[in-house]
């Protein structure tokens, strides 16, 4: 089968939309498939990527409604009719077979984004900003034409909360056109066996004491994933912690920390915050931890949730997490009805300081994420692929 994947950067590091793509473009040309990944601009590939071409599209880096636009229509140019037997679009073109808004809708992401920020003079500001943006009309406009192009055969959401979204904001599109495949757990590489392989070294490492509780936070763009009100729960939770129960909090992400070490310091809790930077071995930090936390304001299907509940751990994140719907309430985890309210926060944290509960998401929290693994992701989306064929030649 050849394959096109569509995407404006693709920078995996960065996660998101982007490490899914990797993963995805690796299986499926680990299966022989001929994948090309189409983008303005690329990390440097990796071994792993050998087996996948990559095709540039030169687009101008400024304004950025301009960029957006060139992008969208010298993809279209470039992919050539007959070329490929799919095309799969996360990105910003119109007319794929398959449209995948990895990011979730734009109108919802928006809403969040701006409740995002605490200051109600910074919140009012960001929306005039976005609200007057060439680039976030362009996109807006772009975006609805995907969803509602005939070219289009079918709309992937990653998540419930992401179909429930698209049915909501786009009520004329048909049911049977809107395909609900969730984001894959690489269970291959996050387990609970980790533990025994990884935790004792990497606990020494980070300089935990035994008896002390290692909370976890990961991700990029920490004041949408919650950072704030997390930092601000802190406070709290060392009130409700027992002497017994030292904690802190471990914070992995590719952001400038000085903001937020700042922050830390401003409210108290500089001591029971580290910041780790990137961290590319993941799996021996869900190993060395016990907590996991993102009580983020939007998420359309997040990476870390799952690998976090493949690896055994609690799983305390919001209603606005495309994956709560994985989480087994309190056997696996909590999610937070209000993730602005640092007191509910802690509240909630706390549910999983003691060590039986801890022991109870290694055994059950693993198994909530069993049946999306990833090979069989990775079966259902050829299926996707070879229905849309099958329809293309009848058309």
């Amino acid at each position: 089968m050849r394959i096109a994947l569509v995407i404006d950067r693709f920078l995996p590091h960065k996660g998101g939309g982007e490490r899914y793509v990797q993963i995805l473009a690796q299986n499926l040309a680990s299966k022989g498939h001929e994948v090309t990944i189409f983008a303005r601009c690329f990390s440097p590939p990796s071994s792993q990527q050998e087996r996948v071409r990559f095709h540039h599209i030169p687009t101008p880096g400024w304004p950025g409604f301009f960029r957006v636009l060139a992008f969208a229509r010298r993809c279209k140019r470039e992919i050539t009719p007959g070329e490929f037997d799919i095309v799969h679009d996360v990105g910003h073109i119109v007319g794929a077979d398959i449209f995948n808004p990895h990011g979730g809708v734009e109108q919802v992401w928006l809403k969040r984004y701006f409740a995002s920020y605490a200051n109600p003079v910074h919140r009012t500001l960001k929306k005039v900003q976005r609200l007057l943006s060439p680039k976030e009309w362009v996109v807006l406009y772009l975006q609805r034409r995907q969803y509602l192009s005939r070219k289009t055969h079918r709309i992937l959401a990653i998540a419930p909360m992401i179909k429930t979204h698209i049915q909501e904001r786009y009520p004329e599109i048909p049911e049977e056109k809107v395909v609900m495949i969730q984001n894959p757990a690489e269970l291959k590489r996050f387990n609970p066996q980790n533990r025994s392989a990884f935790r004792r070294d990497q606990r020494n490492l980070l300089d935990l004491k035994e008896k002390e509780i290692a909370l976890l936070f990961a991700g990029n763009n920490f004041r949408l994933k919650g950072l704030y009100p997390l930092l601000n729960s802190l406070t709290a939770l060392r009130e409700m912690a027992t002497a017994a129960q030292p904690f802190r909090l471990f914070i992995a992400g590719n952001e400038s920390t000085d903001r937020w070490q700042k922050l830390a310091r401003k409210i108290g809790v500089e001591d029971l915050v580290v910041f780790l930077g990137p961290v590319r071995e993941m799996e021996k930090l869900y190993a060395a931890t016990d907590i996991f936390v993102l009580p983020t304001f939007y998420d359309s299907a997040s990476l870390v949730v799952l690998e976090a509940l493949a690896s055994g751990l609690p799983v305390v994140t919001s209603r606005w997490n495309g994956t709560n719907t994985l989480i087994d309430v309190p056997a696996t985890g909590m999610v937070l009805e209000n993730n602005d309210n640092p007191e509910e926060i802690a509240r909630t944290l706390y549910r999983f300081f003691p060590e039986e509960a801890r022991k109870e998401a290694l055994r059950a929290a693993p198994e909530r994420v069993k049946s999306i693994n990833l090979a069989s992701h990775i079966d259902r989306i050829l299926n996707l692929y070879e229905m849309v064929i099958r329809e293309n030649t009848h058309e």
